[in-house]
């Protein structure tokens, strides 16, 4: 009930008479309920358990700051069509230096140095390349998505994530405190993730809810019976007054 799904993490990590850890795979937001994960913690718990950590950065890459140096993961992955104005079908995975010999899912030519139909000889040199660029996916080479793939996370990076999480933070309380007074839950503030606001409905959510609401031009998310709000840097503060106005004519 008080989003602490740091805890439940770190309770599930280190649970006595369980099997040794291997590797743990896991988001740094929860999905339905805006839920902040401490992976410092999360990551500090797995190393005394010599287990692999792969973060899930789906919800919160461009919106919260990851710095994989500092936190040092062995995985991260994430797809473009959410927090980096990306489009569908490109996703990007980090690998640590420690695992780039590793063999991949996908054997394409392009993961081997020297595999070509434009050459005499076609498997040339059929050793990996020596770095992470061997676990590409088949096909990477689709020049549309890439570009505006590129072109998202470099705006992003223009702007600074830290200045996104700002901007939408600021967005969420005002948010948030619009809706204060009506049946419904938010999580604390300590226990929120500042990009997603998830909504829960003690007596039930309202039948339609998301329907009425997207025939007033206001969207939203429904996720295992919460309502889930995500406004970005294209929202401005007219957006968030109309989804507070649109809530209090369908929750009354």
């Amino acid at each position: 009930v008080d989003g602490d799904w740091t805890a439940a993490v770190l309770s599930a990590i280190e649970r006595p008479g369980a099997p040794p850890l291997a590797l743990a795979s896991i988001s740094s937001v929860h999905w339905s309920q805006g839920c902040l994960i401490d992976v410092d913690k999360v990551a500090a718990a797995l190393r005394k358990q010599k287990a692999l950590f792969l973060l899930d950065a789906t919800q919160g890459v461009g919106a919260i700051p990851l710095d994989v140096k500092t936190l040092d993961p062995d995985f991260v992955a994430f797809p473009t069509y959410k927090w980096v104005l990306g489009p569908y079908g490109r996703a990007f995975v980090y690998v640590a230096k420690r695992h780039q010999n590793g063999i991949p899912l996908e054997q394409a030519p392009h993961a081997r140095r020297s595999v070509k139909a434009e050459q005499d000889l076609y498997y040339a040199d059929t050793r990996y390349v020596p770095d992470a660029r061997r676990f590409d996916m088949g096909e990477r080479d689709h020049f549309i998505s890439m570009e505006m793939a590129s072109l998202g996370m470099e705006l992003i990076a223009s702007w600074g994530v830290a200045n996104v999480r700002d901007r939408v933070t600021m967005l969420n309380m005002r948010l948030a405190d619009g809706l204060k007074g009506l049946d419904v839950h938010m999580h604390p503030v300590a226990a929120r993730t500042p990009h997603i606001l998830s909504l829960g409905f003690p007596r039930g959510m309202p039948t339609g809810l998301a329907e009425r609401l997207a025939r007033d031009n206001v969207f939203v998310a429904q996720r295992i019976g919460r309502i889930r709000i995500s406004p970005h840097v294209y929202n401005d503060e007219a957006d968030i007054d109309r989804c507070i106005s649109a809530f209090k004519r369908h929750m009354a």
